[in-house]
């Protein structure tokens, strides 16, 4: 199973820092850097962000959200700002 955890920059912030991202790879997490995209941009951020994706195989959808939240001490519920939306999604590949 593969769990893909996207972020949004709801309320106009990015709800995860460079540490996070570091963190989650450190964790066994692939992280989508903006840097390894084709044509990058050039200082290796998009809107200000490393990265705003990432991926987690061997762990159930519960086990990889409780391991998200514990590495980077968000909360994978929290609901954002009415206009942009969840800052934290999760989805599941079979």
């Amino acid at each position: 199973m593969k769990i893909e955890y996207t972020s949004n920059n709801s309320g106009g912030d990015w709800w995860l820092s460079d540490k996070n991202w570091k963190d989650l790879e450190a964790a066994g997490w692939q992280v989508n850097w903006k840097k390894d995209e084709p044509n990058p941009p050039k200082d290796g951020r998009w809107l200000g962000a490393l990265a705003t994706r990432a991926t987690r195989e061997g762990l159930s959808m519960d086990e990889a959200v409780a391991e998200f939240e514990r590495i980077t001490g968000c909360d994978s519920t929290d609901a954002g700002c009415s206009c942009c939306g969840q800052p934290h999604y999760f989805s599941r590949e079979d």
